[in-house]
């Protein structure tokens, strides 16, 4: 580690003018990996430090309820008001391009039918597991018909500050994860629930380890919990997750401009 000009302290890569992601490669003996980097502030008990992590992959974890007949009832939900097929293994792994993790604020998606999920986010650098809170915001028509594709063609917005797992694995089923959607001027609480509603990290990292192959320097969204009052389609996603054991909390927003899907 070494110390910033901002006074805090830094770990992971050199610092990089452009505090947004960016792409190199690096040679494997597996062939070229492509690197995307991205800047975080990981908050902890003593301080902050700065993580310039370098990720080669992203990937969203579906249907990761860890109650079994609520993660039934989910499925049931999407089938029934959205047309979404039932998965064929849960929880299931969609891997998505390194391109749509993003911390900007201003976002736009084709049509009207998309919307955010609130998830937990499992980040690894170098097998160090840091946690923060992000958007898998999906295209809810493209869903019905192709689920993957749905996951890939939309932005993940992430928050740009992490919590370190040491520091609340302890505690972790009393973190709160909610969300709120602005629709037609008037911001709504869309979803709420605790992490003991979603698989563990554990549980996912196992999943990925025996499916996919072993992970690291990865971005993980792990899945999420249900919608209050069904699904909605708003101007702006706000999402927080709150740890009220330690007194704080992670948040973000963003709005989510809905481009018209008729050629000009």
């Amino acid at each position: 580690m070494s110390i910033t000009t901002e006074g805090r302290r830094h770990t992971g890569f050199k610092e990089k003018a452009d505090p947004s992601a960016g792409v190199k490669d690096i040679n494997s003996r597996e062939g070229k990996i492509k690197m995307s980097q991205m800047r975080f502030t990981v908050l902890g008990r003593t301080g902050e430090t700065v993580l310039d992590l370098e990720y080669e992959r992203v990937f969203a974890i579906g249907y990761a309820g860890r109650d079994m007949e609520k993660t039934m009832e989910h499925i049931r939900e999407l089938e029934r008001e959205l047309g979404v097929p039932a998965p064929k293994k849960i929880p299931t792994i969609f891997q998505c391009g390194n391109y749509v993790l993003t911390q900007e604020r201003e976002l736009a998606f084709v049509g009207d039918k998309t919307c955010g999920e609130v998830e937990y986010v499992i980040v690894l650098c170098h097998g160090k597991i840091y946690i923060g809170v992000g958007s898998d915001h999906t295209d809810r028509e493209l869903e019905a018909v192709n689920v993957p594709k749905a996951k890939q063609i939309c932005a993940k917005p992430i928050c740009a500050s992490l919590w370190d797992y040491e520091e609340i694995k302890d505690h972790w089923d009393e973190i709160r994860l909610r969300s709120w959607q602005t629709v037609g001027g008037e911001e709504i609480l869309y979803q709420e629930g605790t992490l003991r509603d979603i698989l563990p990290v554990e549980t996912i990292l196992k999943e990925l380890n025996e499916r996919v192959g072993a992970v690291d320097n990865c971005v993980i969204f792990s899945g999420t919990v249900p919608v209050k009052n069904g699904f909605r389609f708003g101007s702006n996603f706000r999402y927080e997750m709150e740890d009220e054991i330690l007194g704080r909390k992670l948040s973000a927003d963003y709005n989510a401009e809905a481009i018209s899907e008729e050629e000009r």
